[in-house]
Order: C-alpha cells, then sequence, then structure tokens
C-alpha cells in the first residue's frame, strides 16, 4: 500500500497517472473519498489524493494539527515522490491548508486552486457551520457523517463508500480541525502569495461572499462560478469541475493562464 512516511506516522495516498502532479486536499473528516468522482484526471495529469494526518487510512500518533502541519505534510509527500513543483487544489476548508502551502512553499507550487475556499470565517452562516461541526463531531459523528454523504452525492454506491471513510477519522481530529479552521485567517498575508490563484464557486454557494475579500487582495485571482450548485461542487458538478481543473493546468503548461469565465 502506498504510505508516506512522517515524523508521527505515515500518510496513506492514492496516486493516478502521469504528467502534471495534482495534489488535492479534502475537508474535515471526508478524506481521499470526497474526489471519488475526480479520478478521471488521472487520465491526463498525475492525480495524488492523500488523507492528511488523522483522516482516514493513514496513521499517525498525532491527533492535533494547524493547517501548517498539513501543509508540511503535503511538502513531504511531495519529497516522496520526488515532485518538486504541483498545482494544489482544495476543496472547502482544505482551501485552508492549500493557502498555507502557498505561502510557506511558494517553490513547491505550481498554482492554488480553491473550490469553495474562504482565506478567514467571515459570515455568519459559515461560522455557524463550523460550530455545528463541532458539536456533531464531538456527539453524533455518525449522523454527521452521514448528512456529509448525502449532502454529497445521490449515488447510494458512493454515499455509502464516503460515509465508511469518514468514520475513520478520529474523532479528536475531526473536532479539532472544525475548530482550527474556524479561527483560521491568512487575509494579512494573502498579498503575499506569488503563485497562480484560482477561485472556483458554485454560484448557490454563500462562500462565494467570500470573493469581494480576495480581489482586495490579490486582485490577479482567476474567480470561476459553476452555474446550478451550492458547495458541493467537486460530486455535484464534476464533470464542470474538472473541466476547469483541466483548462488550468493546459493554461499553465502551456504558459498562458487566462480567465476561465
Amino acid at each position: 500500500m502506498p504510505y508516506c512516511p512522517l515524523r508521527y506516522g505515515k500518510m496513506y495516498y492514492e496516486e493516478h497517472g502521469t504528467g502534471t502532479p495534482l495534489i488535492m486536499i479534502h475537508p474535515p473528516a471526508m478524506g481521499r473519498k470526497v474526489f471519488h468522482y475526480q479520478r478521471p484526471l488521472g487520465q491526463r495529469f498525475r492525480l495524488i489524493l492523500p488523507d492528511l494526518g488523522g483522516h482516514g487510512d493513514t496513521e499517525t500518533e498525532k491527533t492535533f494539527f494547524t493547517a501548517l502541519d498539513y501543509a508540511a505534510e503535503i511538502a513531504a509527500l511531495q519529497d516522496h515522490l520526488g515532485i518538486q513543483k504541483a498545482v494544489i487544489c482544495g476543496y472547502s476548508s482544505g482551501g485552508n491548508v492549500v493557502q498555507e502551502f502557498g505561502l510557506n512553499y511558494p517553490d513547491r507550487t505550481m498554482a492554488l486552486v480553491l473550490c469553495g475556499g474562504f482565506p478567514e470565517v467571515h459570515s455568519y452562516l459559515l461560522k455557524y457551520e463550523h460550530i455545528a461541526g463541532m458539536y456533531m463531531a464531538k456527539h453524533y459523528p455518525k449522523l454527521l457523517a452521514k448528512g456529509l454523504a448525502t449532502a454529497h452525492t445521490p449515488d447510494q454506491h458512493v454515499r455509502r463508500m464516503m460515509y465508511k471513510h469518514i468514520l475513520k477519522a478520529n474523532k479528536i481530529t475531526w473536532f479539532h480541525c472544525y475548530h482550527e479552521s474556524l479561527h483560521f485567517s491568512c487575509l494579512d498575508r494573502l498579498k503575499k502569495l506569488k503563485v497562480p490563484f484560482y477561485l472556483i464557486y458554485g454560484a448557490r454557494d454563500f462562500n462565494n461572499k467570500h470573493v469581494r475579500l480576495y480581489k482586495r487582495r490579490v486582485p490577479d485571482a482567476e474567480i470561476i462560478i459553476i452555474k446550478k450548485v451550492a458547495h458541493q461542487v467537486p460530486t455535484r458538478k464534476y464533470r464542470q469541475f474538472n473541466k476547469k481543473l483541466t483548462e488550468i493546468i493546459t493554461g499553465l503548461k502551456n504558459g498562458t493562464p487566462t480567465s476561465l469565465n
């Protein structure tokens, strides 16, 4: 089984295909299985899907992680796989890890892609979502896992697979990830980003209100809006999402990153 050694355990990851490396970062608890519908991207690129520490099939002694800790795990994974630079894509609060990676490892970054991401929790709804997630992860993890899986796909087989994988997450880690995300902020550091930066949102996602925060600090950021979907873009509108990722990476390879709206 493919594992990357860490100081406090070993990280499990999937690897598909060859070409430009694309590393995809999941939100709390969901693990790599949330990117089930992105596996076809391995036909075009070197797709790498890790389970971060405390999640899925990764085995770690450590249970408390910051976004910077997870960014260091991705750097260790790149070293393990002999990858100098990669496109790093984060979904939801997985985008916190992506932003930390780009800020701390710019020389290891080809581009950053956030799907439903945010530079800090800047709305009441998002704050409530985090607080509710913390409560549910602590007291009703099975119910939360079912809710997450159901929200992401109508496919019963994929839904069961996600549910089982979510419940592999360490419950302390799960709670703490929501807590860390609730208090995460990189607003004051965003101006330091020196790599191509892409933001993907569902048209119905209240997180797209964070666009104005990004545009003030990263005016060159490319904004991509996918219609008829809320937050769960990678699963609910995976064809459009995969197409946009393909266009982004192809543009980087050709040296002509352009607006994708």
